[in-house]
């Protein structure tokens, strides 16, 4: 930025060049008559000029440079806070990487450089009133004018621009949705109705756009005529001022000269308000993406976790929720222990596997790994000792050997074959046309919704996971299927993992160390599976029991607590 401040600064002072060269061509050139001076002036605003030149096309490919070293150092930061936090990007909403790009191309952009160049206008004005006073006068004038248009310019396209960002959210949630469930509008007949809904959503987005460009390259096309009316009146001020013998011939070109290139930036700003406004509105979204991560305190990294965790009173509520998703639910797991979480439809269990994860946190109580709370471990580290496989699985396209390494630049073959095999997904992949090298397509669109399964499964296991979330594992598998998934979590408890699985078919609780019930995010049991589920639990239960395993096992206790 030093650099192009630098070149900024040479490249208006040569641009005096060509109004001191009228002067002295005009007032001494033609008055002696000396071929040699006209040379010689010729010569030096001739290499003036090409220095001009080298230097602007130096400062654009500084501002190129500065705008890709800009995107360079921002778009991690970005990325990882929409990681971080991806619920709260909005549906519709531009991505905030496609925001650091946009801001990348306008820094790169002439707007900039009209910007950099603004600055100098004092400087100008002040050698037109050198000049005369009356050259200022015009100058001050035309500045005020343009100015003024400015501030409309300006105004109509914030306006418009708002009212067009919501309208494009609303038409990008309904293109991505239409989109992702395209298949679904084909079978149910919508296609047409799909494109009707998004051409007339479209239709609102773009109309306001369309408004806001054509009063501003209106008001860009009167700023242009008033620069070349204030052109035309210095040339007629600076002849009436010739011919009163105030001032020499040479002024009268410079003057116009001088005016043009003072009121040029201004005149590239008016019509350049609606981008302007748009990186304004870039940066405020960008920057609101970015604070957290740069705010972010570098958490300790600490020892390898055995896979004990410990859920103490945790309660979790959405802000628009009535009633809490999840309240009091307190349990523990032991290293190697099979956990099997119960419960109908709405009960919390998805949410409760997603606090696990890290991926939410709790508005009450702690959930502990290894005696520290998960909030506790650097995210990146957490993340290398929990396996999860959520209830709609979703896989990242690429190979299926992809998939399951994810983005593990360390990953090896054996590794990954290792994870097929614990999951019981190696022959699987063998019959796949291409193996462990068979492309997936968007999201494993290619596979079977059991296969997506268990490549997720495959994923989870992956690495030294010591902490194994599975949500319904066994939807899409058949009864090979869930004998195989019971065989793989066997064989992940015996190499040392903690499973937390929820499910709602029983073949799980033949495998399970513990039961976990839970009903309208309330705990209603956790205890071995037979205990649990000899418990009377019904709608009509108002105080749930939690069977709590003592330090040995056979000896259990029963204690109400409070729904």
């Amino acid at each position: 930025m030093a650099w192009i401040a630098a070149f900024s600064v040479s490249i208006n002072v040569l641009l005096l060049v060509l109004p001191l060269y009228s002067i002295e061509v005009f007032d001494r050139v033609i008055s002696s008559g000396s071929v040699e001076t006209l040379v010689g002036l010729t010569i030096i605003a001739a290499t003036a000029l090409v220095f001009g030149a080298a230097f602007d096309t130096l400062r654009s490919r500084l501002l190129s440079r500065f705008a890709v070293r800009f995107e360079r150092h921002l778009a991690p930061i970005v990325l990882e806070s929409t990681i971080v936090d991806a619920t709260n990007r909005g549906d519709g909403r531009t991505h905030d990487l496609a925001r650091v790009r946009e801001l990348r191309t306008f820094l790169s952009s002439t707007t900039v450089v009209a910007l950099l160049d603004a600055p100098f206008l004092p400087a100008f004005i002040l050698i037109l009133f050198f000049l005369h006073p009356w050259y200022g006068v015009i100058a001050l004038i035309g500045t005020a004018i343009l100015l003024a248009m400015g501030i409309a310019s300006r105004w109509i396209a914030r306006a418009e621009i708002a009212q067009a960002y919501q309208a494009a959210q609303k038409t990008q949630a309904t293109l991505d949705g239409i989109v992702r469930h395209s298949a679904l509008v084909r079978a149910m007949g919508w296609t047409r109705g799909a494109i009707r809904e998004f051409m007339d959503l479209n239709d609102q987005a773009l109309s306001p756009v369309v408004r806001a460009s054509e009063r501003v390259y209106a008001i860009g096309a009167v700023a242009r005529m008033v620069r070349t009316i204030l052109q035309v009146a210095a040339i007629a001020a600076g002849a009436w001022l010739v011919l009163q013998n105030e001032v020499l011939a040479g002024s009268l070109i410079a003057s116009s000269i001088l005016i043009a290139r003072t009121l040029q930036p201004m005149e590239g700003l008016i019509s350049a308000w609606r981008a302007l406004a748009s990186a304004h509105e870039a940066w405020k979204q960008v920057q609101a993406a970015a604070a957290p991560m740069l705010v972010r305190e570098r958490r300790t990294l600490l020892p390898s976790p055995s896979g004990r965790i410990e859920v103490k009173r945790v309660t979790y509520r959405m802000a628009t929720a009535q009633r809490p998703i999840l309240a009091g639910v307190t349990f523990e797991c032991q290293p190697s222990e099979i956990v099997v979480v119960i419960g109908p439809t709405g009960a919390g269990k998805s949410t409760l596997l997603r606090l696990m994860a890290g991926l939410e946190r709790p508005n009450g109580g702690t959930i502990r790994l290894d005696s520290a709370a998960l909030h506790d471990w650097d995210p990146e580290q957490l993340g290398q000792f929990v396996g999860y496989l959520p209830q709609e699985v979703q896989l990242l396209g690429g190979t299926v050997a992809e998939a399951i390494a994810g983005f593990d630049d360390q990953a090896r073959d054996e590794d990954i074959v290792a994870a097929a095999m614990l999951a019981q997904a190696h022959e699987m992949i063998l019959s796949l046309p291409a193996g462990y090298q068979t492309e997936i397509g968007r999201d494993g669109n290619k596979l079977s919704g059991g296969q997506r399964q268990r490549i997720g499964l495959a994923r989870a296991f992956f690495g030294n996971r010591k902490l194994i979330l599975l949500d319904e594992p066994n939807s899409n598998l058949d009864p090979d299927g869930e004998k195989a998934l019971c065989s793989a979590i066997e064989l992940a408890k015996a190499r040392g993992a903690t499973l937390v699985i929820v499910t709602h078919r029983p073949r799980l609780l033949t495998i399970a160390d513990a039961v976990l019930l839970l009903r309208d995010g309330a705990q209603l049991a956790f205890g071995p599976p037979a205990e649990v589920l000899r418990l009377p639990v019904t709608s009509s239960v108002s105080k749930p029991h939690v069977i709590r395993r003592q330090a040995e096992p056979q000896k259990l206790t029963v204690r109400g607590t409070p729904r």
